[in-house]
């Protein structure tokens, strides 16, 4: 199931996309295979009774429901989990019918960290760890945790650029309003001549001798 596009705003772009590791597969797996064993074993064991074929029955609905709830519904759950990196945001949204979602601003993020076990990476996986104003957020099972991390300082690096340019252009553009105020400001202050606002020169009166 691909991550759904109108979870994102208009200027929004994914950077990278994933599930949690498949490792989170493997329980669900071997309870599949254990509620087979025990319904063929349960089965083997009633075969020889009258009431065999009702019996079977029985064990057939009651690891269907087994299945269900411990191998298929947490797959499902897993397929629909997502974690996502775009270029404003670290999304998680998890769950199937009720949906979970968390929202991390890039341009709160302080500090990314990972934690990797030797088990974890040889199958590829880690701990992301990321420090989001004072508090920790925990992510376990992240695929290719490594990668995810780089992407994550790559995204706020260039959020934190743009937010620098913003702060030079509004600072070039502040100036430039200063020096166009100032230049204003001496151009209508100076005296025009021939004007009705230039001040009339003083002429010497003449003495009679």
């Amino acid at each position: 199931m691909a991550f759904p596009d109108d979870a994102l705003d208009d200027d929004e772009r994914v950077a990278l996309h994933g599930r949690p590791h498949w490792r989170l597969c493997l329980r669900p797996a071997v309870v599949l295979l254990l509620v087979a064993a025990l319904a063929g074993f349960a089965a083997a064991v009633v075969r020889l009774q009258a009431w065999a074929p009702y019996a079977w029955v029985l064990l057939a609905v009651l690891a269907a429901l087994a299945a269900a709830r411990w191998t298929v519904l947490p797959i499902v759950r897993w397929r629909c989990s997502h974690l996502v990196v775009t270029n404003l945001r670290f999304l998680v949204r998890e769950g199937v019918v009720a949906r979970d979602g968390l929202d991390v601003p890039i341009e709160r993020i302080d500090a990314v960290r990972v934690r990797a076990r030797p088990v974890e990476r040889l199958l590829g996986c880690g701990t992301l760890l990321l420090e989001v104003a004072g508090e920790l957020l925990r992510f376990d099972d992240v695929p290719q945790v490594d990668r995810v991390q780089a992407r994550l300082h790559r995204e706020i690096g260039r959020v934190a650029e743009a937010r620098r340019a913003a702060e030079r252009e509004t600072q070039r553009t502040s100036l430039r309003r200063h020096a166009d105020g100032a230049v204003r400001g001496r151009i209508e202050g100076r005296p025009q001549r021939g004007g009705t606002g230039s001040p009339e020169r003083a002429v010497p009166e003449r003495t009679a001798s």
